[in-house]
């Protein structure tokens, strides 16, 4: 074998090691990258999201529970029944969001 051979071989050598290391490199990268969308589908499909009747289910269930044994404290009585209005148009603007961004059409 001559020098020029041997400098051939060695290059080629290279080259097939830099190709297999990139593409182990893409594999790892994209095997974390489907992982990490896999586990944010999962806490996704683990929310509690509550349709529009069942808030208003809740909703109404939660004020009468509060007329019935909180009728002799009407400041507060009050307030929780803000805070019950508050808690239902968050879940509904939720549940709202969620279908909105589900039906989206990706952008780039």
């Amino acid at each position: 074998m001559d020098i020029n051979t041997i400098v051939l071989v060695i290059i080629l050598a290279v080259l097939i090691y830099a190709m297999i290391n990139n593409s182990q490199e893409k594999r790892l990268s994209a095997k974390k990258q489907k992982e990490q969308i896999a586990a944010e589908k999962e806490n996704i499909s683990n929310e509690e999201i509550a349709t529009y009747g069942q808030v208003q289910e809740r909703k109404k269930q939660l004020l009468s529970l509060i007329d019935s044994n909180l009728s002799e404290h009407p400041d507060e009585s009050k307030q929780l029944k803000e805070i019950i209005e508050d808690w239902a148009e968050l879940k509904i603007e939720a549940f709202q969001n969620r279908r909105s961004w589900v039906r989206a059409t990706p952008s780039k």
